[in-house]
Order: C-alpha cells, then structure tokens, then sequence
C-alpha cells in the first residue's frame, strides 16, 4: 500500500481500489489518510463509492502495517473510491506538529528537557518533559525562544535514512518510551532546515512561518522531574 501523505502532506484527495474490507473497514491500496501515531491524531474525511458519501470514522494500523479506514459496512473488494480529507483538520495538525518539533528542540538544547509525552490537537497540544528545576517564572522565555525560531521561515523536509544508520545516531530519538517505525528496512527523517532533525513519520507543513505564533497557555508540574506544557497557535 502507497502513503500518500508521506510523499505529500498537502494533498487532499486520492483515488484509490478497494483491497480488503472487514467488520465496516476497508484497507485500500493506497491512502492520504494518516493513521495516527507518536501523538498524532488519525486523520478525518471521506470516502466516496458511486457518489456516495461516506465519513471516515477512524484510521488505523494494523500490526501488519496495513491502514484500515472504518466507514460503517464492507465495501467489495475491486470497488474504486475517491478519498478526500477534512483539510482544515489536517492543516491544523500539520502547523501543531511542526510547533511540537520546535518546543522540543528548544527545550533539549537550551533547558536540557527530555521528551516523556506529546499528545497533539487540532486547537491545544501538549507536550511532557523530564525538566528539573524548571519554574513558571522561565515560561515566558521560553515562549519567546520558541516563536524566535517559528519566525525565522525555517524550511520542514523529510528524508530515509538506513536503519544502520539510524543505529549510529541515538539523537535523532526524542521520546523516552517510544521508538520510531523501521519500514523496509528504512526510518524517516523530518528536518528543520539549520535548527533539527529527528524521527518521525507524521505529517507537517513546508515551513516554521506557517506555524505561526504560539502561546504556551497552562503548564503543570506532573510529578518530582515531569512538566507538562499546554501549547496553542494563533489562527493561520
């Protein structure tokens, strides 16, 4: 199965061959829809038979690696479909992402933080840190570090490198717990042209300027050493 949303993460409609279907959900031979994962959201849109509309309900992989999209009923296997995603959905989980790669970045080089969790939204994202010693009173430069670096314009691109190679690099790994995929022998890179690049397969936009500005709007001490930071953007 191809993932579009890899080769495009602005590409908002395909057109697809039903493959397989099971208990309502149907696995295509080739999709934009992002099945979530590493904090991101499973993407939202439709799917058309003949016309007919038909909502998307969730996204998933399957440990097989094959993406299952649930649209209520099994759709006979050869059917074609057109596919086509709720955009301002995606958009904004494109610019969150990118913000949470930049607080991430910011927080390791310049507070020493390590990522414990990140859970990305549409409106608010949050984002976890192992951070000793860090006080409310540090909030507003990191704020300001952070939309430094948003307005430079700082290009996003995307690269596979070898798993070997991947070995011999442990700081492109930013979560504590979870380990990126290993796909045909192969893990991608998502780059901040200058400022970063670590492992991910999620979706972002072209560029920092497009993030916009943020504000970290609530912050919470979760434990001795875990901070948890709440991050929104103005509107695009």
């Amino acid at each position: 199965m191809t993932r579009l949303y890899l080769e495009d993460s602005y590409r908002r409609g395909f057109d697809a061959t039903v493959v397989a279907s099971r208990e309502g959900a149907c696995l295509l031979d080739q999709t934009v829809f992002h099945p979530g994962g590493g904090g991101q959201p499973h993407d939202r849109g439709r799917l058309l038979l003949g016309g007919e509309p038909l909502p998307v309900s969730r996204v998933e992989e399957d440990p097989e690696g094959r993406i299952w999209h649930e649209v209520g009923r099994d759709l006979p296997p050869g059917a074609g479909v057109r596919g086509e995603l709720d955009w301002p959905f995606r958009l904004a989980i494109m610019r969150h992402h990118g913000l949470m790669h930049v607080v991430n970045t910011v927080a390791r080089e310049q507070l020493g933080g390590v990522i414990t969790g990140v859970q990305i939204g549409p409106e608010r994202s949050r984002i976890d840190f192992r951070l000793p010693g860090f006080t409310r009173e540090q909030i507003p430069a990191h704020e300001a570090a952070v939309n430094e670096v948003l307005a430079r314009g700082l290009a996003f691109s995307a690269r596979l490198i070898t798993e070997a190679e991947f070995e011999g690099r442990p700081e492109l790994v930013r979560t504590l717990n979870v380990l990126p995929p290993v796909v045909d022998g192969k893990v991608r890179v998502v780059e901040i042209a200058g400022f970063d690049a670590q492992a991910c397969g999620g979706t972002h936009v072209h560029s920092t300027a497009e993030i916009g500005r943020a504000r970290m709007v609530k912050f919470d001490n979760k434990g001795k050493d875990n901070k948890r930071f709440y991050w929104e953007l103005d509107a695009a």
